[in-house]
């Protein structure tokens, strides 16, 4: 039943979305902002209208996308050379990561919703 209700392919396409907007913002603007949120309501949107496959699947989509940009972040700032203060902005960047989380789920609700609106079907939780 589990299997059913987790799709890779949307999990894929909203994590790689997920990531390069997020890299693109953040090095173009030295912000991060709401990408996961957009990644988050496409694959909501992919999956179909039941909110739990929505809300699922935004998460492990959520999970697998902050890790990898969590990753390119450190590297991206070792680089920099902040290396030595990497401890110090490790605990800054996993209120990002969490933060990156809660959005994809809400994300994955809203494409949910959004999908069940555009069917004219009712939501399904």
């Amino acid at each position: 039943m589990a299997n059913n209700m987790i799709q890779w392919r949307p999990i894929i396409i909203g994590t790689i979305i997920a990531v390069i907007l997020s890299v693109l913002s953040m090095l173009s603007s030295g912000l991060l902002t709401a990408d996961f949120l957009l990644a988050g309501i496409a694959v909501g949107f992919i999956v179909g209208a039941k909110i739990k496959d929505g809300a699922i699947n935004g998460t492990i989509m959520g999970v697998i996308g902050a890790v990898i940009f969590l990753i390119i972040l450190v590297i991206i700032y070792a680089a920099q050379g902040y290396g030595s203060l990497i401890t110090s902005i490790l605990s800054y960047l996993v209120i990002y990561v969490v933060a990156d989380i809660i959005l994809a789920i809400v994300g994955g609700v809203l494409g949910s919703v959004i999908r069940a609106e555009i069917k004219e079907t009712p939501v399904q939780e």
